[in-house]
C-alpha cells in the first residue's frame, strides 16, 4: 500500500471511516487512483461522491458524518440535540442537515449505510435563509450552535423536554437565557412552529441553570402551584470559605425544597455527605423539605402540601418574632 493511500486512510479514521472524492484528491489521490479504491471494494459509495472504508463499522457517527459530508452543510435539528448532548435519546434517523438558503438543495435523500434494524439512514436537507449565522463544530464536524438547536426542535418536543434540554444547555455552557432571547427575536415569531414554547420557556426560567430532570419537574410543579415562585439554585454560606447550593429557597423564611434523585444519592457516600450538608443548613436555621423523584412525579399534590406547611409555619414564626 502506497504512502498516499495511507494517508488518505489515516484522514478518513479521524471523520469515522468517511471521505470525499474532493477530500481523497486534497490528500494526494488522483481520480484513476480513487476509481480504483471503488472498484476493488477499499472504498464504498454512501452517496455521490461520499465513500466509506471498508470493514469499518456502520455507526450512528459515520452515518452522521456522511449526511453532512454529503449536503455541504451543518448538523441541525434533532441531529445537531444529539451531538451537543441536549437530549440523550434522541430518533437519528433521518439525520438533518442545514445548508445556506443561498444555495440549491443538495439532492441527498438517503445513505448507503445500515442502522443496527438493517434499514438505510436517510438524510432531510433544510435551508436557512439567514446568512453567516454561528455554529460550532462537534468532532471536526460542522454543527449549529445550541440556540439554534433548541429553536428548531421546539415544535417536535414537549414543554417539559424542551425545558430540560435548554436546563443540559445552561449547565454545559452552551448557551444562556439571553443568547436564546436574542437569537429567537431574530427568527422567531409569529407563524413559526414551536414559537410560543420558545416564549414560555423564556418567561419561566431563572439565573442558574437546574442540575437534573428531576429539578426541572420541581420547578414546573412549585411554578404550577399557588405557592409564591422560589429563588432557585441558592447559594448559601454555611462556613468561611464554604458554602451549598439550595435546589429551590425562600430565603425571607428560611424554607428549602430540596430534591434527591438516585443518580446524585446512589452510594453511601454521597448520602452520608448529604446529611452532614444538611445538618450544616439547619444549624442556621433552614427547615428543609426534601423530594424524591416519586414525590414530585406520582404525589405531587402532598408534596407541595409538605412546602405550603413548612412555609406556613415559618411565616408564623416571623410574624410571632
Amino acid at each position: 500500500m502506497n504512502e498516499k493511500l495511507i494517508h488518505v486512510l489515516d484522514f478518513a479514521a479521524e471523520q469515522n471511516a468517511v471521505i470525499t472524492r474532493k477530500q481523497a484528491r486534497s490528500n494526494g489521490l488522483t481520480d484513476h487512483a480513487i476509481d480504483g479504491c471503488i472498484a476493488n471494494g477499499l472504498f464504498v459509495a454512501i452517496s455521490a461522491h461520499v465513500f466509506r472504508v471498508r470493514g469499518a463499522p456502520q455507526t450512528e457517527a459515520m452515518a452522521i458524518t456522511a449526511a453532512v459530508l454529503s449536503a455541504g452543510g451543518r448538523a441541525s435539528h434533532a441531529t445537531a440535540a444529539r451531538l451537543l448532548q441536549l437530549q440523550a435519546l434522541v430518533r437519528v434517523n433521518p439525520i438533518h442537515v442545514t445548508v445556506d438558503g443561498q444555495r440549491r438543495r443538495p439532492r441527498v435523500t438517503r445513505l448507503e449505510i445500515e442502522d443496527e434494524r438493517h434499514a438505510h439512514f436517510s438524510v432531510k436537507v433544510h435551508r436557512y435563509a439567514e446568512v453567516g449565522e454561528p455554529f460550532t463544530t462537534i468532532d471536526g464536524l460542522p454543527c449549529v450552535d445550541a440556540a439554534r438547536a433548541l429553536i428548531d426542535i421546539a415544535p417536535k418536543l414537549s414543554s417539559e423536554n424542551l425545558e430540560h434540554s435548554f436546563e443540559r444547555a445552561r449547565k454545559l455552557g452552551l448557551v444562556s437565557t439571553e443568547s436564546l432571547a436574542r437569537r429567537f427575536a431574530l427568527i422567531g415569531g409569529r407563524g413559526r412552529p414551536g414559537t410560543p414554547k420558545i416564549r414560555k420557556l423564556l418567561a419561566n426560567t431563572g439565573p442558574n441553570p437546574l442540575e437534573s430532570k428531576l429539578e426541572v419537574k420541581a420547578w414546573r410543579m412549585l411554578r404550577a402551584s399557588r405557592l409564591e415562585n422560589p429563588v432557585r439554585q441558592l447559594r448559601v454560606d454555611v462556613l468561611s470559605g464554604r458554602w451549598h447550593r439550595l435546589d429551590f429557597a425562600w430565603p425571607q423564611l428560611m424554607v428549602a425544597f430540596e430534591t434527591e434523585g438516585f443518580e446524585w444519592h446512589g452510594s453511601r457516600a454521597r448520602w452520608k455527605q448529604d446529611r452532614i450538608r444538611t445538618a450544616a443548613l439547619e444549624r442556621l436555621g433552614w427547615r428543609i423539605v426534601v423530594a424524591t423523584w416519586e414525590d414530585v412525579v406520582a404525589t405531587p399534590i402532598d408534596t407541595l402540601d409538605r412546602v405550603a406547611l413548612a412555609l406556613t409555619e415559618r411565616e408564623r414564626l416571623h410574624r410571632a418574632s
